[in-house]
């Protein structure tokens, strides 16, 4: 097969596997021999952050002179962008023979009677499998969503992250910050420690009582113990008192607000991994490049740290694509919060335009209730390709309830965004959906 004849046998694959659980992929890890075994794993969990906690993570990993596989989604543009080592992306003809090698276990276990793997397994088999081959010393694993029936959840790790809970995904997980709680909180396991971003609402205690339960030690982070320093054009200058150490001089490449959040999430769980795993040790541990600050007393690697989140990159997060013009994939209440906070303290005197598109299965109407809290001068709806789309009149006319702003809708994404674009003084930013960051990045527009 041809990498488009596997990329299209992937997606042709149910989303969701007819029965919920993790029975059915164990047996299928078992005929492999486990390959999600054969690293150390985190495994990370939360409504949104998750794919930026990764990166921020494995950046400073990668630092220390770690190679690490990482598995997130959804894909942007293509496909690959799931499954990487690094910042690099499983490269065609890797991904074709590393579907092929999948396949011929998922083959050999159907003879058996066990039902072919779902979109998400499958994908997640062959991150297992090319990660083993590639011998990674640390592979991540993002959920796809919740926790408890995720498929990541057969991993044993050694670190989990939950990055924050929020109302989102509710027809599957639960319609409070409690239960969907419950469910990020289901990939806990006995004597694992935990990093958790503690919001203060009613994720905290739910989180505390499983972490409890659990024999789990838990390290919170909180929004209280980081402080921003310096804002420029190209950078956000922060500090962050982690509870043992206090780091100065950590700086994010100018981005999202909320990125600071995730990079200091990061941070505290390399300190956890250091603590637990002797990072330490001179014989494991080399600094990839040149010292510039030196090492801690401790022997731990800030160099390593500040070189990691400096150096870390995830596109569509409010990512700057032309001048003047912004893309962020916040797609529900809280990312939308933090969203505005980011336009609120980043961006407070610029002449602001909104380009919009969302899910139907989104709440879009707190959504864009809470998008009209920023003054825009005008705001463009757009409708993405694809089912899940919400109607254009519909969202048209709650903007209209909630914004005396201008608005105008466009059937087309390049209409809509070419006519958003030609305001070359105002700044343009493109929000409410991952589906609208990538079909903006694929269409080079």
């Amino acid at each position: 097969m041809t990498y488009q004849e596997c990329v299209d046998y992937v997606l042709s694959v149910p989303l969701f596997a007819s029965k919920l659980g993790t029975d059915n992929l164990n047996r299928i890890l078992d005929k492999m021999g486990h390959p999600e075994q054969a690293y150390p794993v985190i495994h990370v969990a939360g409504t949104n952050g998750k794919g930026s906690t990764c990166l921020f993570l494995a950046s400073i990993l990668e630092q220390s002179g770690k190679r690490v596989g990482i598995f997130t989604s959804p894909h942007l543009v293509t496909i690959n962008e799931r499954i990487r080592i690094g910042q690099q992306i499983i490269t065609d003809e890797e991904f074709v023979k590393t579907f092929h090698t999948t396949m011929q276990y998922v083959e050999e276990a159907k003879k058996d009677g066990i039902a072919h793997p779902s979109f998400f397994e499958l994908l997640f088999l062959m991150a297992a499998v090319y990660f083993r081959e590639q011998g990674v010393d640390y592979a991540i694993f993002e959920t796809g969503m919740g926790g408890r029936l995720d498929a990541t959840n057969v991993v044993k790790p050694v670190l989990c992250i939950i990055t924050s809970v929020g109302m989102d995904h509710m027809q599957y997980l639960g319609n409070s910050i409690a239960e969907i709680a419950a469910e990020k909180a289901g990939i806990i396991k006995e004597g694992i420690p935990v990093v958790f971003f503690d919001r203060k609402d009613d994720a905290t205690g739910v989180i505390k009582a499983y972490s409890e339960k659990r024999g789990a030690k838990l390290y919170l982070v909180e929004k209280s113990q980081y402080k921003l320093s310096e804002i420029s054009k190209k950078i956000v200058d922060f500090s962050f008192d982690s509870g043992y150490y206090r780091y100065c001089n950590l700086k994010i490449q100018k981005t999202g607000l909320y990125q600071v959040e995730n990079a200091i999430l990061a941070v505290k769980a390399f300190e956890v991994l250091w603590d637990s795993l002797n990072f330490g040790s001179k014989d494991r541990f080399q600094l990839k490049t040149e010292s510039t600050y030196g090492l801690m007393e401790t022997g731990f690697g800030i160099d390593w740290i500040r070189a990691g989140l400096y150096n870390m990159v995830w596109h569509g997060r409010m990512e700057q694509i032309a001048e003047n013009v912004y893309i962020d994939g916040a797609h529900n209440e809280e990312a939308i919060d933090a969203f505005c906070h980011t336009l609120e303290v980043l961006f407070p005197n610029e002449q602001k335009n909104l380009l919009f598109a969302v899910s139907s299965d989104k709440d879009y109407e707190r959504m864009i209730e809470k998008l009209c809290t920023i003054s825009f001068n005008e705001i463009m709806i757009v409708r993405y390709e694809g089912d899940r789309a919400a109607d254009l009149e519909t969202v048209a006319a709650i903007f209209r309830r909630f914004s005396g702003s201008k608005i105008t809708t466009f059937d087309n994404i390049r209409a809509g965004f070419l006519y958003g674009k030609s305001h070359v003084d105002q700044c343009l930013f493109c929000v409410g959906s991952l589906y609208l960051a990538g079909d903006l990045l694929s269409l080079g527009v």
